[in-house]
């Protein structure tokens, strides 16, 4: 299986810490989110103490790629994870669409043994280029 992120959400480290400090202020998510925006360092510190057992902070954003694999290969993914979402395009192309909840539990979850070969190494790479500081944390536990 190949595959290759085409789009993703952008600043998706700031929307995960925007939305962790949302569960414990009295501001709105606008709020925090503009408050929080260019300052890296802030937001490098927060996301050090993000607690990757709870998720939910971890959907608020999108990943698509492009993925060039047989029928045999996105089933396997489907089973690797059931929250891949998946259209055929064509022959052997499929438009793949995800969330990094999805991606960190098909890295580090009990599926991550059925995932396609290749699928892992781009999972592992879309990480690296959407939240390279969270790809640092969870490459750092041996993901």
């Amino acid at each position: 299986m190949e595959m290759r992120l085409l789009a993703a959400t952008p600043d998706v480290e700031l929307l995960i810490v925007t939305a962790m400090l949302t569960t414990s202020s009295d501001e709105t998510p606008a709020d925090i989110y503009v408050a929080l925006k260019g300052d890296e360092r802030r937001v490098h510190k927060l996301l050090r103490r993000l607690v990757l057992k709870h998720g939910s902070v971890l959907e608020h954003n999108r990943l698509v790629f492009l993925a060039e694999a047989d029928e045999d290969e996105v089933l396997a993914l489907l089973l690797a994870h059931r929250f891949f979402e998946v259209s055929r395009l064509e022959e052997r192309k499929w438009l793949l669409s995800c969330n990094l909840r999805t991606v960190l539990e098909a890295l580090m979850g009990e599926g991550r043994e059925r995932l396609p070969e290749g699928a892992r190494e781009a999972l592992i790479t879309a990480l690296k280029q959407v939240a390279p500081r969270l790809h640092q944390r969870v490459m750092g536990r041996g993901g």
